[in-house]
């Protein structure tokens, strides 16, 4: 047990980005999308959720501001399906739970911006199912 322990306590220092194939534009676009759906599922976009999703993108793949941008029009007016982009970003994350997690909690952020409201938790819902599906099944199951 002790062993196993370890082990996954030096992965941790080792993988220390979420995704496989960082330097996909698949990836960058799918994330892109995904968050883009928490920002616009409102009807309002604002500076402080805009900050945000530039501050996950940049420290996700390193993009300059200005790529990040063009990427944020891209997925504007892509009108992707948000079932989707789930299944892109699961497809693509490491297979490590803290990792997983991780993208858990930059959602998390990117609802808390500016106030929580059932669409958006609707979005993390979501992204729940498709990442920790056992987790979401023993949910649904009580």
């Amino acid at each position: 047990m002790f062993e196993s322990l370890k082990h996954w306590l030096e992965t941790l220092d080792k993988e220390s980005q979420l995704f496989e194939h960082t330097d996909s534009e698949v990836i960058h676009v799918a994330l892109a999308s995904l968050l883009y759906h928490v920002i616009s599922v409102d009807g309002i976009e604002n500076n402080r959720e805009k900050r945000e999703f530039k501050l996950i993108m940049a420290n996700e793949f390193h993009l300059s501001e200005q790529q990040i941008m063009t990427l944020y029009v891209y997925v504007k007016n892509l009108k992707s399906d948000l079932q989707s982009d789930l299944l892109t970003v699961n497809s693509y994350l490491k297979d490590n739970p803290n990792l997983r997690m991780t993208l858990m909690s930059k959602l998390n952020q990117l609802i808390g911006v500016d106030g929580v409201n059932n669409e958006e938790l609707n979005i993390f819902y979501q992204a729940m199912k498709v990442i920790f599906p056992d987790v979401a099944k023993q949910l649904t199951d009580r």
